[in-house]
């Protein structure tokens, strides 16, 4: 691979990120900054793949060791409970909604509730808010 690939794939993945808002993919797409910098200093294939999975494990551990200190806190709110204010209903039950100033996807608990303007935190499934709206 070359110079511009491992770019284009680090970017990927931090765009990823912002889409599912763990911290690990960010820890990934920056990762790729060392095969980049291992390719354009002309070391072979194997050493930048090498950079890669070194890169990786490192900015995981990290990611690891900032949640651990925060005491594992996300992005993702845990307030079960909490009222959520509902921008649109996209289709199948998912909604886009506002909760703490930012947009959140959401999905109904059950698919026979039905839309509403506001509803209430069910629970966080992988960075997605399940909500009720009864």
């Amino acid at each position: 691979m070359n110079f511009i690939s491992w770019s284009v794939f680090g970017i990927l993945f931090i765009l990823a990120e912002s889409a599912i808002g763990t911290s690990y993919l960010m820890a990934i797409g920056l990762a790729f900054v060392y095969p980049a910098i291992a390719d354009y200093a002309g070391l072979s294939d194997g050493l930048q793949y090498a950079a890669l999975i070194l890169g990786s494990v490192v900015h995981t551990l990290i990611v690891m060791a900032l949640r651990r200190r925060t005491g594992g806190a996300s992005d993702a709110p845990t307030d079960v409970g909490q009222r959520v204010e509902v921008i649109e209903w996209i289709d199948d039950g998912t909604a886009r909604v506002n909760y703490l100033d930012r947009e959140w996807l959401a999905d109904k608990a059950r698919s026979e509730m039905p839309d509403a303007d506001h509803g209430i935190i069910k629970s966080v499934q992988y960075g997605r808010l399940v909500i009720t709206t009864e």
